[in-house]
This record gives structure tokens, C-alpha cells and sequence, in this order.
């Protein structure tokens, strides 16, 4: 029987060894397929609303596939249009601009010329771009030729966007057969404890990225209408980047801010006392989603801690840089349900201590 055992596990041992270099070895074809699988992982929930309200699953696919498609072409018709012009409009502007920027460094490094001159450093702008000026051209180049690798690169992969949509859409209807035979892989011994803890785990982990979706969504809209109401150029772009960025638990927030009050400083006429306006504006709205819009449309999905979750951002960063931080805080997330699981008294919340009673009766009686 042991033996039997044994030649069993190292059978799954071998199989998994050769799936896994199978995988590696294919591995520049995978990206598409883990899209669409993301994609039909994060609908499923969706879909499976709309299905047990009594629509059919094929035309709760079909129904998602034409809002989405809507979408995409009011993005096509108005959005990418816009974005060029206001792109175009900055590269036209981009000498005066850093030309005002010359213009308030030079104004800061003569009001704090001692300072500068105590710590070593540069007290003009051309003496810094004399010592600093090499590092920065260099770097400017590495950047350069990393964005047009990136495209060249990628650009063979155009075919992604037919190839992505179809096998989402293949995985949409048959990802709740997929689940079933998948639990099969797992021991009967452990198979309902552990597929319970993937159930758990997969809830809050989807209903976490759906929920940021939509409310990175939500503000980069709301900073393209704050900008407007400031009339700040590029409102825009700058609400695209705000949304992307949102993403990143506060310090994209606070990036968004500090790059909006950098352009009203380029580009309002007054300079400083101007710029900040549009900046305060910003911090009232992320207070506002902080405060309110965030919590509700995520929810208790997470019930993380905030110093767990700040670790998780800044650990997330160190190991996989953006994409970890994005990832983080669900990670995380994730991790806690599955200690809770093993270790359920950790979930329940502490009980108040009870507060000494006065023993008055006693005091008078001593009297």
C-alpha cells in the first residue's frame, strides 16, 4: 500500500514537472490566454447573476460583449481623438514650458544660495547640468530606447486584440464546467475544505480588482471634470494618468496631485499662487474617495488593516515593482483568508475589557 502510494505522488510530481516545462517552453503564447482567462474570471460573478435572474448565459455573454463594445467605440470616436489633440498641443508648448521651469529653479536656487552652497550642490542651472547633465541624457536615452523597444515589440501583437475576446468569450461559457472537473485534480481527502478556502480566496481577490476598475474608472473622470472647472490644460490626459494611477493605494493619489500642481505651474500665467488651486481641488477629491466612494463600491471585500495594507504596497513594490504594488493589497487580502481559515479565532474581534467595579457599599461599610 505504501509503495503504491509512493509511485502514485511521484507520477502527479512527474506530470506536473513536464507540464511546467511544457509551459516554460511556450511560454511567449501565453499572455493572450491569461488575459481572457482574467477577463472571464473577473465576469464570471456577473454573468452568473445575470443567469440565475433568468437570462440565458449565451445572451448575458453577448449582452456584456455589446456594452463593452459600445464603449470602446465612444472611446475610438471621442476619447482618442482628444487625447492626440491635447498630446499635440503639449508637444508645441513643451519649450515654453521648460523654459518657465528654467526660469523658477533659477529663481530658487539664488534664494537659497547658502544652503546649496553648505550642502555641496549645484547653485546655478548650468552648473548642474555641467555635473548632472550627463547622467540625465544618458538616462533619457535608456528610456527612450525602452519605450520604442516596447513598441516594436508589441507591435507584432495586434492580433491579441481578436485573439483575446474570442477565447474570453469560449472561457465565459464553459468556465463553471471548467471549475468542476479542475476540483476533481484535488484529493477527495481535502477537496471540499480546499476548494471552499479557493472559493473564498478567488471572491475577494475578483471582487477587489472589479471594484478598483471601477472606481479608478469613476476617478479619472472626476479629475478630467476638477481640471475643467480649474480650466486646466490637458484635463484629459491628466484624468487618464490619474486613473491609471489611482490604482497604486495611496501614492497614486498623491502622484496625481503633485503632477497636476506641476502643470498649473507651467501653465497658469499667475505661477504658484494659481497652480495650487487645481492642486487643492485634487485633495478634496481623494479625500471624498477616500472617505466615501472607494469604501462603498469595495466594500468589506478586502478587510485589510491599513498598516497591513501599507506594508503590502511597499513589499509588493520592492519584489515586483509596479505590478506588485497594483497586486498587493489583494495578495495580501487573499493571504489573511486563508490564515483565518486555519486560524478562525484570529477573525473574531477582541472582547472589551470590562472596567473595574467600585465597591462603594464596600468603602461604607469600612466606615
Amino acid at each position: 500500500m505504501t509503495s503504491t502510494r509512493w509511485y502514485h505522488a511521484a507520477g502527479i510530481v512527474a506530470v506536473i514537472a513536464i507540464l511546467v516545462a511544457f509551459l516554460y517552453a511556450v511560454r511567449s503564447t501565453l499572455p493572450p490566454f491569461l488575459i481572457a482567462f482574467a477577463i472571464a474570471w473577473l465576469l464570471d460573478p456577473v454573468l452568473d447573476r445575470l443567469h440565475h435572474s433568468g437570462v440565458r448565459r449565451i445572451v448575458a455573454v453577448l449582452s456584456i460583449y455589446g456594452v463593452f463594445l459600445i464603449i470602446f467605440a465612444v472611446g475610438l470616436l471621442y476619447l482618442v481623438p482628444a487625447v492626440i489633440d491635447q498630446a499635440k498641443q503639449f508637444g508645441d508648448d513643451f519649450p515654453r514650458y521648460s523654459a518657465r521651469f528654467q526660469e523658477y529653479a533659477s529663481g530658487l536656487m539664488a534664494q537659497h544660495h547658502d544652503t546649496l552652497v553648505r550642502l555641496k550642490l549645484p547653485t546655478t542651472l548650468q552648473e548642474a547640468f555641467t555635473k548632472y547633465g550627463g547622467q540625465m541624457n544618458s538616462q533619457i536615452g535608456i528610456g527612450v530606447n525602452l519605450v520604442t523597444r516596447f513598441i516594436t515589440s508589441n507591435f507584432s501583437r495586434v492580433l491579441w486584440i481578436v485573439l483575446v475576446p474570442l477565447v474570453a468569450f469560449y472561457l465565459l461559457m464553459d468556465i463553471d464546467r471548467m471549475k468542476q472537473k479542475a476540483a476533481l485534480l484535488i484529493p477527495e481527502s481535502i477537496r471540499p475544505r480546499t476548494t471552499e478556502i479557493l472559493a473564498r480566496v478567488g471572491l475577494v481577490f475578483s471582487s477587489y480588482v472589479r471594484g478598483l476598475v471601477v472606481v479608478c474608472l469613476l476617478y479619472g473622470i472626476a479629475t478630467t471634470i476638477t481640471l475643467e472647472v480649474f480650466h486646466l490644460k490637458y484635463g484629459i490626459i491628466l484624468g487618464l494618468l490619474a486613473g491609471i494611477l489611482y490604482a497604486v493605494p495611496y501614492i497614486g493619489a498623491i502622484a496625481t496631485t503633485l503632477l497636476v500642481f506641476l502643470v498649473g505651474l507651467a501653465t497658469y500665467p499667475q505661477g504658484v499662487g494659481q497652480a495650487l488651486w487645481p492642486a487643492v481641488g485634487m485633495i478634496v477629491l481623494n479625500q471624498g474617495f477616500d472617505l466615501v466612494i472607494t469604501p462603498k463600491i469595495l466594500g468589506k471585500s478586502v478587510g485589510l488593516h491599513p498598516v497591513l495594507s501599507l506594508f503590502a504596497l511597499l513589499a509588493g513594490g520592492q519584489l515586483f515593482g509596479l505590478a506588485g504594488m497594483i497586486l498587493a493589497v489583494p495578495v495580501a487580502a487573499s493571504i489573511q483568508e486563508v490564515v483565518f481559515e486555519f486560524c478562525p479565532e484570529l477573525k473574531a474581534e477582541p472582547k472589551p475589557a470590562r472596567a473595574p467595579r467600585k465597591r462603594k457599599k464596600a468603602a461604607a461599610a469600612a466606615e
